[in-house]
């Protein structure tokens, strides 16, 4: 039976940070295409209330999925000895 060992785990962040506070000044919608009329202050607070999340990152405009999928292997190969069998 074949065995595989995991030794090493990388991953890719985005260099490209946006705040929630970015998002004050846009408006919200309900899904049916109603403008919501609560503050946008008050929904971005919400939402991170909800979610956890302060910020978003962004890919560059440069790169693609199998560019993100490259960095992030080449970060699980960092201190590898691939020579090993």
């Amino acid at each position: 039976m074949a065995s595989s060992i995991i030794t090493g785990t990388g991953s890719y962040i985005p260099a490209i940070k946006v705040p929630n506070r970015q998002f004050l000044e846009n408006e919200f919608y309900q899904a049916d295409g109603t403008k919501i009329t609560k503050a946008s202050e008050d929904i971005v607070n919400k939402l991170q209330e909800i979610t956890c999340i302060r910020e978003r990152r962004y890919v560059e405009d440069d790169l693609t999925t199998s560019d993100m999928a490259y960095l992030a292997a080449k970060n699980a190969l960092n201190g590898i000895d691939r020579g090993k069998s």
